[in-house]
């Protein structure tokens, strides 16, 4: 596997838990747990949007 191939490897994983958070945030019942969600979201996407951008590519985290 060569670097290319790692790096959007990382950033399908990044991808994945980014909306893995996206659920936590829309099931996320008391604010604590919205708050923790919305952390963990951001980190998440941080990731993904700079291993895009090493990329130069883009996902969306919707789809």
């Amino acid at each position: 596997m060569d670097i290319w191939e790692r790096i959007r490897y990382a950033r399908d994983q990044a991808l994945e838990a980014e909306r893995t958070e996206r659920r936590r945030l829309d099931e996320a019942d008391t604010n604590e747990l919205q708050q923790a969600a919305s952390v963990r979201l951001a980190t998440r996407q941080a990731v993904r949007e700079a291993l895009d951008d090493i990329l130069d590519e883009s996902t969306d985290p919707e789809a």
